[in-house]
């Protein structure tokens, strides 16, 4: 009966599929129909009562009904929604302190990166002052060896110029015999004397290229040293762009979920803004590490390059070292002949 109200104070026609809709498209049309029949035969043709705005009491009171139902509805659908504002609140909270952690994470990785970078950059220094003075001491060894070069081509215009003076005396033997014989002996002895001075001084040659090599294998071992903490170095830059590369799939899953937490809660805008400030910073920290590495990476290039430069050199010396040996070898064959 109160379904019926509702249809005819809405100006419609109260049948049993109006009545049906308004009571929420539920109840037996055989049900309905008899009841409908008798509301409008108590109501309609009788007349209801009226309250005091001119409709009937039970249709007010349907009415009331709707109007509570509607605020509880209202009221459950508010509460349900602030509910799920809520939940969503917090879960945007819990990925906001987790997304803090990571950056946390991230700046402790930094630092450590930074100080590995530090040390790294203290070695090439090192690496650097140690290639100087081995250059300074090539530079020395190349003068000293020029210097052994000039004597050796002294000593030789010496023997050459007694090697003529043998012949010019040897020329004159015939004719003066008996009174060159004293001259001869005196010049034999001070050929002798010459050939004793001679002597001492390959002696002493000698000796300065033995000390030669033994710089040179001292050389030797030292450039395999800076070999070994080249491909140490080499190993440890590898090992860093593997870590960053390491990094660049979580700074990426951070990104997202920083940009979730910002959509899920607008409220925490201004925390979420410093978040993605600090991320910029994090980014433009790797990739200036990155530059860094290359750069190393290049720098160890040319540290190679230095060293196969280093190696040519002492190959070049131990070659003039093998003409200096075979030249004094010829020159004591000659003399053990006279």
């Amino acid at each position: 009966m109160k379904a019926a109200q509702i249809v005819a104070a809405d100006g419609r026609n109260p049948t049993v599929d109006n009545v049906r809709e308004a009571l929420g498209s539920t109840g037996s049309k055989s049900t309905i129909a008899p009841l409908l029949k008798r509301w409008k035969e108590q109501f309609q043709s009788a007349g209801a009562p009226k309250t005091e705005s001119g409709l009937p009491a039970e249709l007010m009171e349907a009415m009331r009904g709707v109007y509570h139902k509607q605020q509880r509805d209202v009221a459950q659908q508010l509460e349900q929604a602030m509910q799920e504002n809520r939940t969503e609140l917090n879960t945007a909270l819990e990925k906001l302190k987790k997304t803090e952690s990571e950056r946390l994470k991230l700046t402790e990785i930094r630092a450590a990166l930074t100080q590995e970078l530090r040390a790294t950059q203290h070695a090439l220094e090192q690496l650097k002052e140690e290639h100087h003075f081995r250059a300074v001491t090539l530079a020395t060894l190349h003068s000293d060896n020029a210097g052994l070069t000039q004597r050796l081509s002294d000593r030789g215009e010496e023997i050459a110029a007694l090697n003529r003076q043998l012949a010019q005396v040897r020329s004159q033997f015939d004719h003066y015999q008996e009174a060159s014989a004293i001259q001869r002996s005196e010049e034999r002895q001070a050929a002798q004397q010459r050939e004793s001075r001679l002597e001492q001084e390959n002696a002493q040659l000698q000796q300065r290229l033995q000390g030669q090599q033994a710089t040179l294998v001292q050389q030797d071992g030292r450039l395999t040293q800076l070999q070994d903490e080249h491909g140490r170095m080499a190993v440890a830059a590898n090992a860093d762009r593997v870590a960053l590369a390491a990094l660049r799939p979580e700074r990426d899953q951070f990104e997202y979920q920083y940009l979730q937490a910002a959509a899920s809660a607008d409220a925490l805008l201004a925390k979420l803004e410093t978040a993605m400030q600090a991320l910029g910073d994090t980014k433009i920290a790797l990739a200036t590490q990155d530059r860094q590495l290359d750069m190393q990476a290049e720098q160890a290039k040319l540290s190679l390059l230095r060293e196969q430069q280093i190696t040519q050199e002492r190959d070049a010396l131990l070659r003039e070292h093998a003409v200096l040996l075979a030249q004094a070898e010829v020159r004591a064959a000659r003399k053990t002949d006279r």
